[in-house]
This record gives C-alpha cells, sequence and structure tokens, in this order.
C-alpha cells in the first residue's frame, strides 16, 4: 500500500497570504492537478491543513484531511500529523505548490526509498520525497520537542537514499516534477505556456 501526504497548511506569506492551494492553474487549484496525479499512483492520499477553516476553504472530498499536529511550526509538523494518519509503511511527501509532479517520478521514488528511511532526489528536494512512516514519526517529533524547524533537521536522523536529479531525468526530462509556485508572477507565467503537460 502507498500514502501520499500533501502539506496545505502555509500561510502563503510570499503570496500576499493567499491561499496557495487554492491558485488556479490552466482552470483549476493547483491542489486539484496533484490530487489527481497522486489518485492514479498511490492508494491513500492525505492532505495537511493548518485550521479549521482552511479546510473549510479547500472544499474536499475523496482525500482524508488532517490538521497540524503543532500550529505555526511549518513543513515538520505537517509531515508528522500526515504520516501519522497513514496506513502505509512508506508515504509520498510533497508541498502543495508543485502542480506537475510525475506519477512516474513518484514510482521510482517509492522503489528507491525500499530499505531507506527516506528517498530524496538529489539536489536536496525534501518536500518531494518518499518517507518511512514510523522512523520518520519520531524523527519529526523529536525536531518538534527540541524547536528545530528545519525539515533537514529530521532528515539527518534518518538513513537517507539521496537520488541524483539525472537519474530523474531520465523518466522526466524536463524535471517538470519539481516546477513549484512562489510567486503570483509564476503562477501568470505558467497559465500563459504549457510548461509542462
Amino acid at each position: 500500500m502507498r500514502t501520499a501526504v500533501i502539506l496545505a497548511g502555509g500561510k502563503g506569506s510570499r503570496l500576499n497570504f493567499a491561499e496557495k492551494a487554492l491558485l488556479e492553474l490552466h482552470g483549476k487549484p493547483i491542489l486539484n492537478h496533484i490530487i489527481e496525479t497522486f489518485s492514479g499512483c498511490v492508494d491513500e492520499i492525505i492532505v495537511v491543513v493548518r485550521d479549521e477553516e482552511q479546510q473549510r476553504k479547500l472544499h474536499l472530498s475523496g482525500v482524508t484531511i488532517v490538521r497540524d499536529e503543532v500550529r505555526d511550526f511549518g513543513p515538520v509538523a505537517g509531515i508528522c500529523s500526515g504520516l501519522s494518519a497513514s496506513s502505509s509503511q512508506y508515504a509520498f511527501v510533497a508541498a502543495c505548490d508543485m502542480p506537475f509532479i510525475k506519477a512516474d517520478v513518484v514510482d521510482f521514488l517509492f522503489h528507491r526509498a525500499m530499505g531507506y528511511d527516506v528517498a530524496i532526489p538529489y539536489p536536496p528536494e525534501p518536500l518531494h520525497a518518499v518517507y518511512r512512516r514510523e522512523t520518520t514519526i519520531r524523527a519529526a517529533k523529536v525536531a518538534i520537542q527540541r524547536r528545530k524547524g528545519a525539515i533537514m533537521y529530521v532528515v539527518g536522523q534518518l538513513q537517507v537514499n539521496y537520488v541524483p536529479k539525472d537519474e530523474i531525468r531520465l523518466i522526466d526530462p524536463s524535471l517538470c516534477t519539481f516546477v513549484n509556485i512562489n510567486s503570483l508572477e509564476d503562477v501568470e507565467i505558467l497559465n500563459k505556456k504549457k510548461l509542462c503537460d
């Protein structure tokens, strides 16, 4: 069994506090693009939100929704909450701003995670990686207890398989799977041209 955990709890501070997951790309919210991809390659999708208000805004069905275990602690808390709700030994953890995630890359990283605590594309993309449930939850709880909010602090406690992006390029030549949205200008640019199909 495979799970995907999508972290949607960010405040969108670089986007004038717009709800990043709901920004429209090619006629539908970014989050919907990601959910559609995952629905074809995992058995369970978990979306982590920051609070009840955000949950209402997202209007999601057909996925499991959980809230951040610790408020305002960032992705580490989201990973902890998402993995705690997961039914799988391994889960793909993704940021909600990567609308072109490729199913073939997801599958490849699941295979590369076997025997490790995490498979991370290198140079590091810790929010586009496959994590082992139990060990990552333990590491995330240590990070939260020590008030260490950096994801790489968690990764540093795990047995990591760093997967060179050159290997991923063989599956996804343009590395579209890593395209992320950091500004409203990014959305405008991506809406004007079909960068990745």
